[in-house]
């Protein structure tokens, strides 16, 4: 028996000297020769292709032996084509290439052909993940069966790794840009599923009707500033400050109608769509767009929920001298206006605000919907609630008033309630409505999501097999996206955002409005309008008392007084104003 036998050690210690070698074999003691780890027994045949994947071959020889799918150079070559649809991922394309020819067409010499590095096929995992995740690798593909540190005559080859991408995807170095698995490509920034002549009518939509809310809002606030000594007053001075909310909320969606705005605002410099703003590497307009448009429309809603809760505590005060709403009107500043800086701070900090090419601006979760739902639906559903509940206590405690005091009520002041009833369920009704239409379309976008990115991503895969079509005279694949959001639903969206703006600039276009505008053109003019003045009742009867103490000082005056109410014209309608009349003369004694 030999000495290698009779030491078993002996023989492993030759084994792992094998593998420390790299390259060439090693002897045995006993003259027994080694296979190369590198290289691997088989049976060589002459190329038929001198060329793979375009790179002439500097060898004549090759193997089938490690391409397991494919039984003939023919086979292989057909294979390799169909693997060159990954030339649509350029920077999978770039490495994959000399691990393909090292499988399909191996250097084989002496009976002996050349395996591929485990370092070559990991350097492939990551920018091949669409390999993976789509179909998965082939067990003669994975990189545990490869050796280490082993070279073979493919990787010396130079390659063409330019690349390239299909639309709806184009080339971009910048990897924030990539999408999913296809590293290089990232989506153009036109919105594929929409076509051209969609956007355009999408956008003409949006001009028309942001157009109006920005005119009616601006009367709305044009009206209250032209009456401000007298309108500046709770709860009507509520409706100000939403009108405002939605006033600057419609220049938000109008200034990507400025000359090439739109582009800048939505698209990447790189012509990719713009996703998870804020970078660094581009410019601010997309996060300043949707500043203006999250943060005034957050604002607005919940000046509702204050306007509401104001009503509510109002009327409840009626008939009485309580001032419900004294010294918490700093409290309605506080939350309206911080509530929506949290949120919008929030979403800036977790970098979740995407562009979008059809609507034209930029906004929370265009393409993660959780985040739409959290930063969007959440707080609309709490107006909701808490803004109905005031709204109908406050309904309530007027027809309450009415019926339940019908005495005490003159035929004005019934009919008044009448009207404001009547008012406030018409205002109540449009806003919830409107509401509600919200809710339902960005439920519908939530949950139809995953589907239309699924729906998506089969369109993209499509247009690579376009290419592998076009090389194999096979017939060409019709691509089309057989699921995306319905353009209807999308304008009926906006239709509920921007009437909702409408609707609150609604509750100024009264007579009391124009009446307003009538006292206003007198005093540009220089005329007298010849109507009764508010005057406050507080500073009145201060100062009545204080010329009454006067007069009892120095017994040389009489003072009277008597109180009326006078109707004032404001611009959320007629209202009963206390007035003050006074009356002194002197006497002589």
């Amino acid at each position: 028996m030999s000495s290698q036998g009779r030491n078993p050690i002996v023989g492993m210690l030759w084994v792992w000297a094998a593998w420390l070698s790299g390259c060439g074999a090693v002897l045995a003691p006993n003259g027994t020769m080694f296979e190369d780890h590198c290289k691997k027994t088989t049976t060589c045949e002459a190329l038929k292709y001198n060329t793979c994947l375009g790179s002439p071959l500097p060898y004549t020889h090759t193997s089938l032996i490690l391409a397991e799918d494919s039984s003939s150079q023919e086979e292989a070559f057909e294979k390799l084509t169909m693997w060159s649809g990954l030339r649509n991922a350029p920077r999978c394309w770039s490495v994959i290439q000399p691990l393909l020819c090292a499988i399909y067409m191996p250097k084989c010499e002496n009976g002996r052909v050349e395996l591929p590095s485990k370092t070559l096929c990991l350097a492939t995992r990551r920018p091949c993940s669409i390999v993976d995740r789509e179909r998965g690798w082939p067990n003669f593909l994975k990189c545990d069966k490869f050796p280490v540190g082993c070279s073979n005559e493919v990787q010396k080859l130079k390659f063409n790794t330019s690349g390239q991408c299909e639309a709806p995807l184009v080339k971009t170095d910048i990897q924030s840009s990539w999408y999913k698995d296809v590293e290089g490509c990232g989506i153009q920034c036109d919105n594929p599923l929409f076509t051209e002549e969609e956007h355009n009518d999408m956008h003409a939509y949006i001009a028309y009707f942001g157009t109006v809310t920005l005119l009616c809002t601006f009367f709305t606030l044009a009206t209250f500033l032209a009456d401000w000594k007298n309108s500046n007053r709770y709860p009507a001075v509520i409706l100000f400050y939403i009108n405002a909310c939605f006033f600057v909320g419609s220049i938000g969606w109008l200034a990507q109608f400025l000359d090439g705005a739109r582009k800048e605002i939505v698209c990447k410099s790189d012509n990719t769509m713009r996703l998870g703003e804020p970078s660094s590497s581009e410019t601010l307009s997309c996060v300043t767009i949707f500043i203006i448009v999250y943060y005034s429309l957050m604002s607005g809603v919940i000046w509702f929920v204050m306007l509401t809760y104001a009503w509510h505590t109002s009327f409840k005060a009626l008939g009485t001298t309580h001032q419900p709403l004294s010294g918490r009107t700093s409290y309605f500043h506080m939350v309206t206006w911080s509530i929506p800086f949290v949120l919008t701070v929030a979403i800036l900090a977790i970098a979740e605000v995407d562009g979008d090419s059809v609507s034209g601006i930029c906004f929370v979760g265009y393409k993660n919907y959780h985040y739409r739902a959290g930063f969007v639906l959440a707080p609309i559903g709490v107006v909701l609630v808490v803004g109905g509940y005031f709204l109908i206590r406050g309904v309530m405690t007027l027809f309450s008033i009415k019926s339940n005091h019908p005495g005490l009520l003159s035929e004005k002041a019934a009919s008044k309630i009448n009207e404001t009833m009547l008012r406030l369920g018409i205002f109540g009704f449009l806003a919830f409505g409107f509401v509600f239409i919200t809710f339902g379309c960005h439920f519908y976008d939530f949950f139809n999501q995953a589907e239309w990115e699924r729906s998506f991503r089969e369109y993209v895969l499509c247009e690579a097999n376009v290419t592998i079509a076009s090389q194999t005279n096979k017939p060409i694949p019709e691509c089309t996206i057989k699921n995306r959001p319905s353009l209807m639903v999308e304008k009926i969206n906006l239709f509920s955002m921007f009437g909702t703006g409408i609707a609150m600039s609604t509750w100024v276009w009264t007579k009391a409005t124009f009446l307003i505008w009538k006292r206003t053109w007198f005093k540009i003019i220089g005329r007298s309008d010849n109507e009764p003045k508010r005057i406050k009742k507080s500073k009145m009867i201060a100062k009545a008392f204080a010329m009454r103490k006067e007069l009892h000082k120095d017994q040389e005056k009489e003072l009277s007084f008597s109180m009326h109410t006078v109707s004032h014209e404001g611009p959320v309608g007629e209202y009963v104003i206390p007035t003050c009349e006074v009356h002194w003369c002197c006497h002589q004694w």
